[in-house]
């Protein structure tokens, strides 16, 4: 019995220094992604500004005043939060859930495709977060038995995430209605994801895996690939969408079995 007391009590530090290490990795990827994204995002606005504005169209304009937007809105939103929740004592893992409104907000400006875009280090920053992501995932399975359900959750984010169109320019004939819509759909997938990401982290790993977030991305996603279809299929954009559909409709299959299986063992 002394002994077992004791492997208890050495346990338990141990256990505790490897949830801090994967807290600090969680908080080290998320800021790579801030880190990376910036950096890009601001080569790209220094680019278009250093351009002809006489020779550019509106959605020119509109994706250099988002990026300008997403860099300055993202940093301001997460100082302000960040240094409230620092001057409160609040619980450290609130910083992760306004953190993710900020990724959000930059986000919006890596989703247009302006002059000067490096794609290989928005993918590299994007892969920062999905990292955090996992790690977060680990954290919640290991304090949950629930294993399935989280990794299905955090499968679906990512592959949600994947499907959001990048707002781009396009030479077919219905161009004014398309580069329009192909906006609203980026932005308005954009919220849903920043939602979903909020949730993530402030929860248990879990996504609820609503219908709304869902409809957007069909619709939306839906509508800009029929557009733009005979110019270019967007294949990227098409498989995730299918990925998506297919793990909501898993995961929903498996929140309604464990639920009838809680629900016989109580009747038992």
């Amino acid at each position: 019995m002394p002994e077992q007391q004791n492997n208890q009590q050495t346990n338990q530090p141990r256990r505790q220094t490897k949830r801090t290490r994967l807290g600090y990795w969680k908080f080290i990827f998320l800021l790579l992604y801030f880190a990376i994204l910036t950096i890009e995002r601001i080569i790209s606005i220094v680019t278009c500004c250093m351009g002809d504005f006489r020779s550019i169209s509106w959605l020119d304009y509109y994706m250099l005043m988002l990026s300008i937007f997403a860099v300055f809105g993202s940093y301001i939103y997460g100082v302000i939060c960040c240094t409230d929740i620092v001057r409160k004592r609040s619980d450290y893992n609130n910083i992760f859930s306004e953190l993710a409104i900020a990724a959000g907000l930059l986000l919006l400006g890596g989703m247009v495709h302006t002059d000067g875009s490096i794609p290989p280090m928005q993918f590299v920053s994007y892969g920062m977060l999905l990292a955090s992501m996992a790690i977060h995932t680990v954290q919640q399975v290991k304090k949950s038995q629930n294993h399935l359900r989280k990794w299905l959750s955090f499968a679906y984010i990512v592959a949600y995430s994947m499907a959001i169109p990048v707002v781009y320019h396009t030479n077919i004939e219905l161009a004014y209605l398309f580069e329009p819509i192909e906006c609203v759909v980026s932005v308005g997938m954009v919220a849903m994801f920043t939602i979903m990401l909020t949730r993530f982290y402030s929860g248990n790993g879990e996504d609820k895996l609503t219908l709304l977030p869902l409809l957007v991305a069909l619709f939306g996603d839906y509508t800009v690939l029929v557009l733009r279809w005979e110019e270019e299929i967007n294949l990227f954009v098409l498989i995730f969408l299918c990925a998506a559909v297919a793990l909501w409709f898993v995961g929903n299959i498996v929140y309604i079995i464990k639920k009838r299986r809680k629900k016989v063992g109580k009747e038992k």
